[in-house]
């Protein structure tokens, strides 16, 4: 253990020089995307402490400091399972909170790293959780520590850091852990963690996500938690909220809950496609009754939604982009940010932030009827990086042919909408408009019902034309299509 110890500390003693010499790998690699948001280099995947503040918006991130090749801190998903500090899914690497931050949502400042795990105390990894400001005002950050005594199944605890007003330095709270197992009396919660903080009526509350045991069942759930200090390092455990009533899924994993317009939304990562639930939620009694669900991005390349509220009073979501193979110097990167409404029938919809608009260069225009079986130039793609926005008319099957060393397809039928290896189920409507963002090796699409599919590609876009083509069919299409300019969205300069 001794041993284990001190080669941790040499690791984050490291990792800031380790993430600037593995930036000249990823920055030169063909296969990065360009404008989602994304570390300087290493692996990378959920947004974590997310927030608003000071004019700024704020990105932490999980980050493997050490190396882009392992995914530090999800030792029980991997085939090992092997909750040991001496094997090589513990010494690979730990997991830190990466952080930066942006005035308008597309340039972003690296900043240093804001937390690490603290060693002597037995933390090796620092996993999903949130930030906000307490009701004195000040920032914190609550996350899952995870170490070699403290597994996901039955022994990990709530952290909290306080954060000076610029949310640069950061230091532990004296209370830690602020949550415990012994919180829940006699209620056995397991896979216990991802905390998010909501503020309603002045209280302030957590949410965090479990498999509960019960004697009859055992479901995936949410457990509420309230603030009983200002500072919110002491709690009471409040009940469930929701239940998957689910055997079959290990936990409600990040899970989100964000009032929209006059609704309380439920987001949550249930071990595949991300869900939501809309309805209306009792605080003090810990009830949440559902009106509607349904699914968020129908691929599993989009995981762990975080959400925060911006001074226009916006709800904007980001979620983990992951999937990626044959990286050099980085894995991962973060969803474009996504607006966040409910529509009048009572379902979420997604979309696009205005600001990604000033990447956008000259627009090129394409309207007419596709033949079947004649291939047409929508335009072309001058890098791997593009905004194509689709209005259709459909009858039959549409394809769009994408520039790349291997076949890269878009697939659009009455009924569905695949993206490379990824699909979405689509509402039978003889009309429809699709947003499509093209980034390297991400394919991101906004589509009419507010959903989204997100597809990660084994081989980057490239510069050459995009077609389009009709099958079974003849299909009307108007189509605005940008180029994105991509120079200089990331600042390095305030990392160290």
């Amino acid at each position: 253990m001794v041993e284990a110890r001190e080669q941790l500390e040499k690791l984050l003693k490291r990792g800031v020089s380790d993430i600037l010499a593995a930036s000249e790998l990823a920055d030169k690699d063909p296969a990065r995307p360009e404008y989602h948001f994304h570390s300087p280099s290493q692996w990378m995947d959920d947004p974590n402490g997310i927030i608003y503040h000071k004019e700024y918006y704020h990105m932490m991130y999980s980050l493997n400091p050490n190396t882009s090749k392992h995914r530090a801190g999800m030792v029980y998903k991997t085939a090992h399972r092997i909750w040991d500090p001496n094997h090589e899914d513990w010494t690979g690497g730990i997991t830190v909170w990466g952080h930066a931050r942006s005035k308008d949502l597309v340039h972003w400042e690296h900043l240093p790293i804001a937390l690490y795990p603290i060693i002597e105390k037995g933390e090796h990894f620092i996993w999903f959780g949130t930030t906000a400001l307490n009701e004195n005002g000040t920032p914190i950050a609550i996350y899952t520590s995870v170490g070699p005594e403290k597994r996901p199944e039955d022994t990990t605890d709530q952290w909290l850091w306080f954060g000076d007003d610029d949310l640069i330095t950061w230091k532990p709270a004296e209370e830690n852990p602020v949550l415990d197992y012994d919180v829940h009396g006699g209620e056995v919660l397991t896979e216990w963690r991802d905390p998010f903080v909501v503020k309603h009526e002045g209280k302030g509350y957590l949410i965090l996500g479990a498999k509960r045991i019960g004697k009859d069942k055992n479901d995936a759930v949410i457990a509420l938690y309230e603030a009983r200090n200002p500072e919110y390092t002491k709690w009471s455990y409040k009940g469930v909220i929701f239940s998957l009533d689910n055997e079959s899924v290990p936990s409600c994993e990040c899970p989100n809950l964000v009032k929209i317009q006059d609704k309380w939304v439920i987001l949550l990562s249930p071990h595949g496609a991300v869900e939501y639930y809309i309805g209306d939620m009792d605080f003090e009694n810990a009830r949440f009754a559902v009106e509607s669900n349904g699914v968020v991005d129908f691929s599993t390349n989009f995981y762990a939604t975080n959400v925060l509220e911006d001074a226009k009073g916006r709800k904007i979501m980001w979620g983990a982009v992951e999937g990626f193979q044959n990286t050099n110097g980085w894995n991962g990167c973060v969803s474009l940010p996504r607006q966040l409404e409910i529509s009048d029938d009572g379902h979420l919809i997604q979309c696009p932030v205005e600001e990604l608009k000033m990447l956008r260069k000259e627009k090129e225009v394409f309207s007419g009827t596709l033949e079947p079986g004649i291939n047409r130039e929508l335009f072309r793609l001058e890098s791997g990086t593009a905004e194509v926005k689709l209005h259709i008319k459909q009858d039959g099957i549409i394809k769009i042919l994408l520039p790349c060393n291997e076949k890269i397809e878009i697939v659009i039928a009455k009924d569905s909408i695949c993206a490379g290896d990824k699909s979405a189920v689509l509402e039978k409507k003889e009309k429809r408009v699709l947003n499509i963002y093209l980034d390297k090796t991400v394919i991101e699409i906004f589509l009419p019902d507010g959903t989204c599919l997100t597809s990660v590609l084994s081989e980057p876009l490239t510069g050459g034309k995009v077609e389009i083509i009709a099958e079974q069919g003849k299909s009307y299409i108007e189509a605005e299509a940008y180029n994105l300019n991509c120079t200089d969205l990331f600042s390095k300069e305030l990392f160290c």
